[in-house]
């Protein structure tokens, strides 16, 4: 009877201790539930509507405050963000601003257009660049079985780098005159090769470079000549006419 008694102590102990510790566990969780609920971040928004490709400045611009677990990432949230933007679309008042409908204003000439200038297969950039650095573009293509080297811009400004959170790498983008952006964009897919190198605008006995496409260097490439198959002699049987008579 005793034995009986001590055994249902222990078991009610146990008990106890365990509930105890179940309800520490679910507090613990519900308290940090709600300080995630809790917690918010600053998202910005449109005071007005606003035409596209229109220049946003601070005055156009409200922070809203959203739980950080209902914002996504794409949301502009900080303020350099929004450093000389313009819009691409039409917004309306209070609508909320993501890193898809704004982008980077660029303060090109009317004649000039926008050139993509990525590192590929074709193309290879021989230095890192950066905005505002200043680069030569080296064309090799192939011209009547001759490969031809040449330069084909001099002194081009890099106006603008893009991070590609996707891939990982940044968009290189230089402005040319729309004669010479045609040009650029045939040889990005037709040439054997284009380099890109970085101009030292530190050195201060720089030389001057012209402006222009260099004289082209020139190689005639082999040709390869098909050797002809030697004849093998024809090796003449003589056949021995002729049967014995049968005595």
């Amino acid at each position: 009877m005793i034995d009986s008694k001590r055994k249902a102590i222990i078991f009610l102990t146990i008990s106890f201790i365990l509930a105890v510790v179940t309800a520490g566990v679910v507090l613990v969780q519900i308290s940090q539930a709600q300080e995630r609920l809790g917690e918010t971040v600053e998202v910005a928004s449109v005071t007005k509507d606003v035409q596209s490709y229109r220049e946003l400045d601070m005055n156009d611009i409200e922070w809203v405050k959203l739980p950080k677990n209902s914002a996504y990432s794409s949301f502009i949230t900080d303020k350099s963000d929004l450093e000389e933007v313009i819009t691409i679309v039409n917004l309306k008042s209070g609508d909320l601003l993501t890193k898809n409908l704004v982008r980077k204003k660029l303060d090109i000439p009317a004649n000039e257009r926008v050139v993509w200038l990525n590192a590929t297969d074709l193309v290879l950039i021989d230095q890192q660049v950066t905005e505002g650095d200043l680069v030569d573009v080296i064309v090799s293509r192939e011209v009547e079985k001759k490969v031809e080297t040449k330069r084909l811009l001099s002194n081009i400004k890099v106006v603008q780098i893009e991070k590609d959170d996707v891939v990982g790498s940044k968009n290189i983008k230089i402005s040319l005159p729309l004669e010479q952006a045609e040009k650029l964009i045939h040889y990005q897919n037709f040439a054997k090769q284009i380099r890109v190198l970085r101009v030292n605008q530190v050195n201060d006995n720089k030389e001057e470079v012209e402006d222009k496409p260099s004289k082209p260097i020139v190689e005639t490439k082999p040709e390869v000549k098909e050797e002809k198959k030697k004849e093998e002699p024809v090796t003449e049987v003589k056949v021995e006419e002729g049967t014995k008579k049968e005595k």
